[in-house]
């Protein structure tokens, strides 16, 4: 299999049609089709159904297609990196952080960070806590904020942060006047709610088994941040991660937040790539970051009580 089918295969599945896809790759349409047919022999796979003119893709094709994806992202980080290398050298600093840290206090730790550090170059990137993990464990990124639900092998990973669930709401909506809310006063009410992979959305689904509360799932989301939006905005209540609350405007646009009890624990690892020395410039973002941690546990405990750091320094 050579490069050349593979870009043929990208750019009809990318257009929807070979004569587009010959037009993007700028080859001629029967070299395309011609393309087409050499990768299913190669490959032995049944790409497209053919209807007249038309080309649909199969199932194959589709996951095919998402493999080739995956490589060009992985090879578009490759010239990033090599760019970055070149540009900064070891003046830089790549981190990786989950939603629920990373719209809340990273960026400012990053901007204590470059006061202290100026000069320096840092990339930033939020993802999901498994995309976090593979930044890290590949080396591509220096250190990594992520939920413990990950695979640690082969990474170096400690605790770095437990909160507790709180249910957020509008001021005017008739839960606001309750101190605690329990699962049965989620039943047959509009929830918006993390991912149904997330540890603490398993964690909440437990608890309504168990009360047999059946709320109203209208809207699914990974982040944290997302569901305090979303409920700023009227569409239902949510269960979310305190320090996502604290450490936004929320509040000021009518949003209350009051305590879930069973408690639902939200935990954060702080992760390093395995087999690596660490550099000055990574030991000085680490104080900073545990320094602004400690702050944000310290405001939450005063709110709800239910926060907490886990690791002494």
């Amino acid at each position: 299999m050579n490069l050349s089918l593979i870009e043929a295969f990208n750019a009809v599945m990318r257009t929807g049609s070979t004569t587009r896809g010959a037009e993007l790759i700028g080859v001629s349409q029967p070299a395309i089709s011609r393309s087409l047919k050499r990768l299913e022999d190669v490959t032995r796979l049944r790409l497209f159904e053919r209807s007249g003119p038309r080309l649909i893709p199969t199932s194959e094709a589709h996951l095919l297609h998402q493999e080739i994806i995956d490589t060009y992202v992985g090879l578009d980080r490759l010239k990033q990196a090599v760019a970055r290398i070149r540009a900064v050298g070891a003046g830089s600093l790549r981190i990786a952080t989950s939603a629920a840290i990373g719209l809340s206090m990273m960026p400012r730790v990053i901007k204590r960070f470059l006061e202290d550090q100026p000069g320096v170059t840092v990339t930033f990137e939020i993802a999901n806590s498994s995309i976090v993990r593979n930044l890290v464990a590949s080396g591509s990124h220096d250190i990594g904020l992520c939920a413990d639900e990950i695979d640690t092998a082969n990474l170096i990973a400690e605790p770095f942060l437990t909160t507790q669930g709180i249910c957020v709401m509008r001021a005017e909506h008739p839960l606001a006047s309750q101190e605690v809310i329990g699962p049965a006063d989620l039943h047959d009410i509009p929830l918006v709610s993390l991912s149904p992979d997330d540890t603490a959305r398993k964690q909440l689904d437990a608890g309504l088994a168990s009360a047999g509360a059946e709320p109203n799932v209208v809207v699914e989301t990974q982040f944290a941040a997302s569901v305090c939006q979303l409920v700023a905005d009227g569409v239902g209540v949510g269960l979310t991660n305190a320090m996502a609350f604290v450490s936004s405007e929320f509040e000021a646009s009518g949003l209350v937040a009051r305590k879930f009890e069973p408690a639902i624990c939200f935990r954060t690892l702080l992760i390093l790539p395995p087999q690596r020395s660490r550099s000055r410039l990574l030991d000085d973002l680490i104080v900073i970051l545990k320094r602004e941690r400690d702050e944000v546990a310290r405001i939450c405990e005063d709110r709800f009580g239910i926060i907490q750091a886990v690791v002494p320094d």
